[in-house]
Parts: C-alpha cells; structure tokens; sequence
C-alpha cells in the first residue's frame, strides 16, 4: 500500500501526520512574519494596474474546495479583463472546472514527501508577478505562506488577530463558512453567492442520467421512473456514523418503501461487505460503484433529497441545490452545513427521526408552492431536536 495512502486510511496515522504538518507550518509561519514585514494598508479602489490575480486554497478536501467557488466569480465580476489563476490541488480541481478561471496551478499530496515540488511551485508562480495575492482561508497556514512568498504587489484575505497579515483585510467574524466568503468579497463591492457553486456539462448530466437508469431499473418497473434518496456513509474522522446506523437505516428505508442508493466515500470501504450484503435483498436499494468526482456529482445532483454526515458530498449537493438531511454529532459541523430552507439539520438523531425527515422533505417537494431559500424568506433552518449554538468561524474551513 503506497504510503499517503495508509495514512489517509489509518486513523492514529492520519492524527499523527497532521500533528506533525501544524507543527513545520507553525515553525514557517513564524519565520516568515519575522522576516517579512507587515504589508501597507489598501482598499480595492486604491490598487492600480491588477491585470493578474492568483486565487490561492491548495486544501485536498473537497468541501473547502466547493466552499471557495463563489469567489472566483465575484473576482471576475469586479476585474473583467484581468487574467485570473487559482491554486488548487490536484485532488480538488476538477470540481472548479467550468468556472472563469484562465489557468489552474495544482499541488500534488506527493509534496508532502518530496518538498522539492513545493519549492519549484513557488518559483514558477513568483515568475508570474502576479498583482494580486487573494488567501481563501484565513485559517490555512499553508494559503498564507504561499501569499507572502510569491512576491505580488498586492495582497488580500482575511484578518486575523491584532496584527496585518494582507493588504486588504476582510472586517467581521462569521458563524458559517458560507458567510465567511461573502465577508472576504465584501470590500470588492460586488454581489457573491452564499453557497457553494458548481456547473456540469450537459454530456455530464446525460452520463449521470444513464448510469441512474442503471442503478434504480432493478427495483422499478417504468424506466422514465428514476427518483431516488442518497445516502452517503463516510465523513471524515469524528464526523462518521459507525455502520450499525446505515445498516438500520437501509432497513427503515425498505419497510417505508422509499427508493435509494449508497454512496461509499473512499475511506469507508471497510464497510463495503456488509452494506453489499445486506442491500442483496433489498427490494427499493441500491449501491453505487465508484466514480470519478464529477460524475458522482451528476448522479448527485438528480437525487430528490441527500441524507449526509459533514462531508464533501453534502457541500456538493448545497453546489447543485440538492436538498440535504445533515447528520450533525460535533459542535464544529454546524458552521458548514447548508441550512437553506429546504435542509434539515439533525443533532444525533435517531433513525425514526430521519426518517420523518424525509418523508417531511419530500412532502415538502411535492408541494405546489414554490420553494423559498432561507435567505429570502427569512425562515429558519428546520431543526429536529436542539443542538448547541454555533461559535463564531474565526478561520478554519
């Protein structure tokens, strides 16, 4: 097994690996604010000549990633003309395809093994001279790093603590991360999204539709006939349901009748076997292979309703405007999960519980009145049972 890849898989690996990350990056960023000193005040008028712009979120989960996409179009709303570049990784890119960027830099998770990339990567965006330097992420070391060292005229995120880490500093904490994003545009005095964003080709959606057909034609007799629940089991670390729980909702979803399939994420396929075993029977289930990011994200984005931990896949469906059931155990979550007014947010439910949400979903969707974002009727998010408040987002996501 390739080594990033038993990391990845092994849980005291991966806490071990990312404990020893936080601690190169700490020792860097402490250099760096020693060496370089704190840059000079601006405001988005003020800045002149910004032909070239350097988006930088080089994060390998797909959430953040999903996160950052509005961005990209408030920055080409407010700078039509200039060239506008991002830096992704090679994980992550694909789910920014379609959007207006003009060239993609990618970091690849072999970096973490052979720094000799992560060098040569700032020496090739340095040779670009970019005029502006956007950091996503307040909270991403790695993001900061890159935007002090690639020497553009011009830098811009989001403030942290009593000293000036950029330029222009996006003002106000934010509880959701979706709002983090609308603050950190805010000074570019142009309208962004407070969602995640992602357009699919038409192709796409046609490849989506075919592989659908596929997976539902077992279990429904009309072929035009292709409604469906998804069910997502994976999450990263804490924010997993362990396998008694998917198991028991697969039951609850034969006996009410309800057709879905299952989505594995890839570090849940130690309980592949047992879902495998007990979807043989099933009669309204089905479980779905494999695919690459972007095709998963069609065949998401035909599904009625995602039933969901915190995870990449729930940010997918809040791109595709995909009605989620959040499955929320940890305080932490609530500042990530979609909460328009067609998501359901579940503290620690029980099955019964999600299971009346669904049916109250779907009965919702069925309903003749058109539905409302939450932003625009000011209704609240639905909450089944009553979780902790959210702390402020002060920078990670």
């Amino acid at each position: 097994m390739h080594l990033l890849t038993l990391i990845r898989t092994n849980y005291y690996l991966k806490i071990m690996a990312r404990f020893l990350e936080k601690r190169m990056k700490r020792f860097l960023l402490g250099g760096i604010r020693y060496i370089v000193k704190a840059p000079a005040p601006e405001t988005i008028n003020n800045l002149v000549g910004i032909e070239k712009i350097l988006i930088i979120r080089p994060n390998f989960r797909l959430g953040n990633a999903l996160i950052s996409t509005p961005v990209i179009d408030a920055f080409r709303e407010r700078f039509p003309s200039a060239r506008i570049d991002y830096l992704a990784t090679d994980k992550t890119w694909p789910l920014l395809q379609q959007r207006p960027v003009d060239h993609f830099h990618l970091l690849s998770r072999t970096a973490i093994l052979r720094p000799w990339q992560c060098l040569t990567l700032l020496r090739r965006l340095r040779a670009q001279r970019y005029d502006l330097a956007v950091q996503v992420s307040g909270g991403s070391t790695s993001g900061f790093i890159v935007t002090r060292l690639i020497g553009a005229r011009y830098s811009m995120g989001s403030g942290k603590g009593h000293q000036r880490w950029y330029n222009i500093e996006a003002e106000g904490k934010s509880s959701h991360a979706y709002d983090a994003i609308v603050n950190l545009t805010r000074p570019l005095g142009v309208a962004c999204r407070n969602r995640p964003l992602l357009q699919l080709t038409e192709q796409e959606r046609n490849q989506a539709m075919t592989k659908i057909q596929q997976l539902v034609s077992l279990h429904s007799d009309h072929p035009s006939d292709t409604d469906f629940i998804a069910i997502f089991v994976g999450g990263h670390q804490n924010k997993r349901w362990p396998l008694a729980f998917w198991l028991m909702l697969i039951d609850a979803m034969e006996a009410c009748k309800i057709r879905y399939v299952v989505f594995l994420g890839p570090e849940e396929f130690r309980l592949l076997a047992p879902i495998e075993q007990r979807l043989m029977s099933s009669l309204y289930g089905s479980l779905c292979p494999p695919l690459p990011i972007r095709h998963f994200a069609a065949v998401l984005g035909r599904a009625r309703l995602l039933v969901t931990p915190d995870s990449g896949p729930m940010h997918l469906a809040a791109a595709l405007d995909v009605a989620t059931i959040s499955l929320v155990r940890q305080k932490k979550s609530l500042a990530f999960v979609p909460r328009e007014a067609y998501d359901t947010i579940l503290w620690r439910p029980e099955i019964s519980t999600v299971i009346d949400a669904i049916h109250a979903n779907l009965d919702g969707q069925n309903a003749t009145a058109p539905v409302q974002s939450a932003s625009a009727t000011n209704q609240p998010t639905q909450w089944v049972r009553t979780p902790p408040s959210a702390a402020p987002l002060h920078s990670s996501y």
